[in-house]
């Protein structure tokens, strides 16, 4: 069993990396993307977990980027001892982010909710703050019941959300190959929604894009034979995952995506050459 798109308390996910790895290990998963959203501070814990339950773990980040106005995210694979040569990266994306947080508990104050900004740090831990962590507060303070029920009702209402100014894909797509990494595009069915899905590969192929995330837990099987086909047509690689969050993501299991073997045979060959 593959899962290469999974997070962890390091972002938005429910269980440390430490957690996340002795799951897969019970679940038989052996090769494990930890792709935390804008950083790379739980791959150290990850790989030691790694090493103790016997599972391959392979270093990731996803990065939320901004392409026409809509959100796009941007997937980095990297090997063990290049990780780290990204995290300066997110000096910048996490200084907005800080701010986004500031501004939606501003928000949320003036609409009469109790809550601050040092209980979402709290709620965080040692892992990036975000909307998540927002969310269980109002959870456990009684305004909404669930985590769809604090997104739904509370924080994508236009008096509290605030967008989140991100990167573009050429700067994330450049700054992931700098490091040594592979870029991919994170779960295309969003793209094709939109009807952007091969304007848009056409144009991330000129920045540097190695591969597209064929399996994920929102796509059908004709999404996965459409964005294959896609990636043979422009010899770019093939990844999947099940997008693991925990309890933070409701419905999505860890391993729940059926990703062929040869498909981390391929990244991995693709990442001992970089």
């Amino acid at each position: 069993m593959i899962d290469l798109h999974v997070h962890t308390t390091a972002s938005d996910g429910s269980l440390s990396p430490a957690l996340v790895v002795k799951e897969a290990a019970r679940l038989g998963i052996t090769h494990l993307g930890i792709a935390d959203h804008d950083t790379v501070n739980g791959i150290k814990e990850a790989l030691d977990a790694g090493k103790l339950y016997g599972v391959n773990i392979i270093p990731a980040v996803e990065l939320g980027t901004d392409y026409e106005g809509m959100e796009t995210h941007i997937l980095g694979y990297f090997r063990p001892d290049n990780y780290m040569n990204i995290n300066h990266y997110f000096k910048w994306i996490l200084q907005k982010r800080f701010y986004r947080n500031e501004q939606m508990i501003k928000n949320l104050q003036n609409a009469g909710f109790s809550i601050t900004i040092e209980e979402v740090m709290k709620k965080a831990n040692k892992g990036t703050p975000g909307r998540p962590h927002i969310a269980k507060i109002l959870i456990e303070k009684g305004y909404c019941n669930d985590i769809n029920d604090a997104f739904n009702k509370i924080l994508l209402r236009e008096d509290i959300y605030i967008k989140r100014e991100k990167t573009s894909p050429k700067s994330a797509i450049k700054e992931i190959l700098k490091a040594g990494g592979i870029p991919v595009v994170a779960h295309p069915v969003y793209l094709e929604e939109s009807n952007l899905f091969e304007k848009t590969i056409s144009l991330f192929l000129t920045y540097g894009l190695k591969g597209i995330e064929v399996y994920h837990c929102d796509h059908k099987v004709y999404h996965e034979k459409k964005y294959a086909k896609v990636a043979k047509k422009y010899k770019l690689l093939m990844t999947g995952g099940s997008d693991f969050h925990g309890e933070n993501k409701e419905g999505v299991e860890l391993g729940s995506v059926n990703v062929p073997d040869e498909l981390v045979i391929e990244l991995l060959k693709e990442l001992k050459g970089q």
